[in-house]
Parts: C-alpha cells; sequence; structure tokens
C-alpha cells in the first residue's frame, strides 16, 4: 500500500481493512475531547476557541496568552488536546511543549504557525507534537488536522510539503505508514526522564588535547537525539595545543560544539563561570577534561535532576584522586561546612548538574577570583546526590599542585566569611590582656612574642581582605574572553530559552 498524503493529513501507521472513512464520521465519542487553545494573539485566540467549541467533537477547556498561563491551565483543566501557536512572545512554544508532552506522555499537540519552513516543523514533530499546520489553512483544515491529531495520526499542512519537496518528510515509508524522517513518539516507559531538554556541558579545558576529542566524541554519543546539547569548551590559556583541537571538535560537531578562548590563564571557576554565561541551555552540566567522570554518567545525574532537584551533586564510592587531592578535598569540606554551612556528607565534586534559574544567580557573581560551589550553595537548597563511577585519568597529568590547592581553599576561607579575621583578631586580644598580668619573665616573653605572631596574622587577614576589595572596585574581570566560537546550526528559534524546571519538576 503506497503512503499518499490527503488533504494533508496523513495515513494511520495501523493500517486499518479496505474501507473508506470520511474524516468527520465516527469519531464523535461519548465525550468531547477538552482542548487547550494557546495564543498570544488576542483575537486569534477567541477565534480559534469560538470554532473549536461549535464542533461536536471537542471542547475548549482553557485558553491561554501566554507561557504561564498556559502551564496553569494545563493544570487545572487536563485536556485532552494541545493548539498551540508555535510563535509566542520572545520566544517559541518548544519549551512548553516539552515540558507538558513531559507531565503527560499521551497528550496530542498540533502546533499553529507562520512558518511554512520545514525546520520548524521538524523541531515540533521532534519535541513530540503529531501535528503543524499553517495559520492561513481554512478553518475546515484547522478542524480536520485536530481531528486527526486526536485519533492518533500526523498531520502536516500542505503548505509546508509543498514548500519543501526535497525534504526527506515528502518520502513515504511503507512499513510504518510515517513520512521518512519523522521520529515515532516512543511509549512513556521508554523514554528517558530529560526527553526533550535543551542541556549545556560547560568542560574547562587546560592541557588535554589528549583526551578532548574522546571526551566530546562520547557526548556527543551518548546524548545527542535525546537532548538539544550544547558542549562549550573553555580553553583557560592551554600551552600544549588544546586550543587547536577544541576548534577541531567545533569543526567536527558544527551543531553541538562551542569553544571560548580565554586571553590569559584565569582558573578553574573563572573558566566555568564564563562558561556558564554562555550556556543557553535548561539545564547545565559541569563536568573535567581528564575521562574521570565517564560521559555516560551525564544521564544519570539528569535523572536525578528530573526529580525535581535544582542543583545535583556526583559523588563516588571510590575515588581514583591521589592522596593529595583526597587530603585537600576533606580539608575543603570541613572550610566549606565551617563557612558555608554546608550540608554534611555532601560532597562538593566537579561533576554536577544545576537548573537555569541557579545558573542565572550564579551569573549576578562580579567578584574577581569565584568559589562556583559557593555561588551555588548560596543560590539553592534544593541539594541532592547521585552515585556516578569515577575512574583513573584518560591521560596527561593534573594540574592541580598543593600550591594551588592551598590556595584554593584560602579563597574559600576568606572569600566567604570574615571569621578569620575576628578570630584572628580575638585571639590577639587575648594574648594581649594575659601579657599584662603575667609577672614570670619568660612565660611573659613568650606570650608576647605569641601575641605579636597574632598582631601580624591580623595584618595579613586585613591586607587580603583589602586586596579583594580594591579588586572589586578597580573592576578585576573574572575572565577575558579572546575569542568566541558558536555553534554552526539552521534557525531553531528561542528553544534554549526556556527556563525548564518550574512546571515540569512539580508535575513530577
Amino acid at each position: 500500500m503506497r503512503f499518499k498524503p490527503r488533504d494533508g493529513r496523513f495515513l494511520k501507521a495501523n493500517r486499518l481493512p479496505k474501507m473508506s472513512i470520511p474524516p468527520q464520521a465516527g469519531r464523535v465519542a461519548s465525550r468531547k475531547s477538552k482542548v487547550l487553545v494557546v495564543d498570544d494573539h488576542p483575537v486569534v485566540r477567541r477565534g480559534l476557541v469560538t470554532l473549536i467549541n461549535e464542533q461536536p467533537d471537542f471542547e475548549v477547556c482553557g485558553d491561554a496568552g501566554n507561557e504561564e498561563d498556559a502551564l496553569v491551565a494545563f493544570q487545572e483543566d487536563a485536556p485532552d488536546l494541545l493548539l498551540a501557536d508555535w510563535s509566542l512572545k520572545r520566544r517559541d512554544s518548544s519549551g512548553l511543549i516539552a515540558a507538558l508532552l513531559r507531565a503527560r506522555p499521551d497528550l496530542k499537540v498540533l502546533v499553529l504557525s507562520i512558518h511554512d519552513e520545514m525546520t520548524h516543523a521538524e523541531l515540533a514533530l521532534e519535541l513530540g507534537a503529531q501535528g503543524y499546520i499553517m495559520k492561513r489553512e481554512a478553518a475546515d483544515k484547522i478542524i480536520d488536522g485536530l481531528r486527526t491529531v486526536a485519533g492518533g495520526d500526523v498531520y502536516l499542512s500542505q503548505r509546508v510539503l509543498s514548500g519543501s519537496s526535497r525534504s526527506p518528510l515528502v518520502r513515504a515509508n511503507a512499513d510504518t505508514g510515517r513520512p521518512a524522517g519523522i521520529p515515532s513518539r516512543a511509549p512513556a516507559k521508554d523514554r528517558e526522564p530529560f526527553h526533550g531538554w535543551s542541556v549545556s556541558i560547560v568542560i574547562p579545558v587546560f592541557n588535554s588535547r589528549g583526551t578532548l576529542p574522546r571526551l566530546c566524541d562520547q557526548l556527543v554519543s551518548e546524548l545527542d537525539g535525546l537532548v538539544d546539547l550544547q558542549i562549550i569548551l573553555v580553553d583557560d590559556l592551554s600551552t600544549d595545543g588544546s586550543r587547536e583541537v577544541c576548534l577541531e571538535m567545533n569543526t567536527k560537531h558544527p551543531s553541538t560544539v562551542e569553544v571560548l578562548l580565554l586571553a590569559r590563564n584565569f582558573g578553574e571557576h573563572s573558566a566555568l563561570l564564563a562558561g556558564i554565561r554562555h550556556a543557553t541551555g535548561s539545564y547545565c552540566v559541569l563536568m573535567d577534561d581528564d575521562l574521570q567522570n565517564p560521559p555516560s554518567e551525564v544521564k544519570s545525574l539528569l535523572r536525578q535532576a528530573a526529580k525535581g532537584v535544582e542543583l545535583v551533586y556526583a559523588r563516588y564510592a571510590r575515588r581514583c584522586h591521589p592522596v593529595y587531592r583526597q587530603v585537600g578535598s576533606l580539608l575543603q569540606d570541613w572550610t566549606a561546612r565551617l563557612v558555608l554551612g554546608k550540608p554534611r556528607g555532601l560532597y562538593l565534586s566537579s561533576f554536577k548538574v544545576f537548573n537555569s534559574r541557579v545558573a542565572g544567580e550564579v551569573c549576578r557573581h562580579q567578584g574577581p577570583d569565584p568559589y562556583l560551589d559557593a555561588l551555588l550553595l548560596q543560590a539553592t537548597s534544593s541539594i541532592s546526590t547521585v552515585e556516578c563511577e569515577h575512574r583513573e585519568r584518560g591521560g596527561g597529568e593534573s594540574s592541580y599542585t598543593w600550591s594551588k590547592l592551598v590556595g584554593l581553599w584560602i579563597r574559600l576561607l576568606l572569600g566567604w566569611s570574615v571569621l578569620p579575621l575576628r578570630a584572628a583578631a580575638f585571639v590577639s586580644l587575648l594574648l594581649c590582656g594575659v601579657c599584662l598580668f603575667k609577672t614570670n619573665d619568660g612565660l611573659h616573653g613568650r606570650l608576647a612574642w605569641l601575641a605579636g605572631a597574632s598582631f601580624v596574622l591580623l595584618l595579613w587577614l586585613l591586607g587580603e581582605y583589602a586586596g579583594r576589595i580594591q579588586k572589586l572596585l578597580l573592576g578585576v574581570p573574572q575572565a577575558a574572553v579572546m575569542r568566541c566560537v558558536r555553534r554552526r546550526q539552521p534557525d531553531r528559534g528561542n528553544l534554549n530559552e526556556f527556563r525548564e524546571g518550574r512546571f515540569g519538576h512539580e508535575a513530577n
């Protein structure tokens, strides 16, 4: 049986016996199908509501002019079908469609659009919509599209097909009755909970040319097709040719990999913050460039985030860091509990994921020498962990030395608390007071020496705090991007502007 489009409507995938069923025959159910109408133009929205309510098999259960109102109406009215305008104010409706389908995989979606480019139709169908129709179609075509989608078929406007004759969507697939190139909607049980998400992965790069190709290839292989994937490689002035490898990865994966080349070496946390500012995904994943975190474990973090958690850290049953790194981590952990109020048992790993709301709060920080985990812990209390595999380095040597670990610890201790200043001042005053009342010359001399040493410590702390204030007043940049190489991809609207999780978390 050859596939033929008929009035924009495709034949059913589950072939019926040889019989002709008119589009409107046999489709009036005992209960009217409830339709949620979303369109930012009030006149068009009222016209659609009137048109649908005139039909014997449909009724409008709610209408909305923006994304926020649509989410509320969806929760209150539980529609069977969604009729959504593709172009809402300042963004398209792709994020809304993805969120509603995560909450209700059986929801039928028909997209209305003024765009007849196949690119928009393909994206709508990839997100899970079952129909795409032009606004300028006649009213009976819109109703026919609703009935087709309600019956489980795929509906494409003939205006889209006629304007894109070279598209693979026009070719027939005799096995499924579905146009080639249109992915079938997988059953809910077979879908990942992050299906349809837009995810940005930020990777700070420093002298890792040996691991970068494997890391990027594995990430694309694991995640491409499941999410709208953006990989941001932030090169922190590598000296081993890693910059050239980053640009090669952009050439190899032009629709996925972006490259930021920093003007000088600013440090890992500054490089990460620069990458977060360029991230456009609904969720942001941070990971190292050494392959100690397998790319497949990104899915584990995203699954945990899909449960409604804003910040997810990886924890390891067995860590493959050298001993000095583990000692440094213990010191950092104790300091973070003291200074930041970090929950006991939470390991601040470099492998983590957080949503775009948290990312926005982090990006507001303008001070010098940022400490990323402190910013994250201040931005949210919705924190969880998930156990992930930790491997030996994929190649090269770690750039973390004893001096860098001590510097990071000092940055945490002095950058986020005045407790050291208060402690030093208290000790100095205490020792001075004891010296005034002691008569033993030997003990008195030792106490005087300790008091003098504590004053020196106090002066050093004052100098550190004053230096940080001076950097802030001078506007010392956290990082300076010398060159940015963006992804090269067709215009898919503003999919990445959707702030994930606001609705999807509550629904889950």
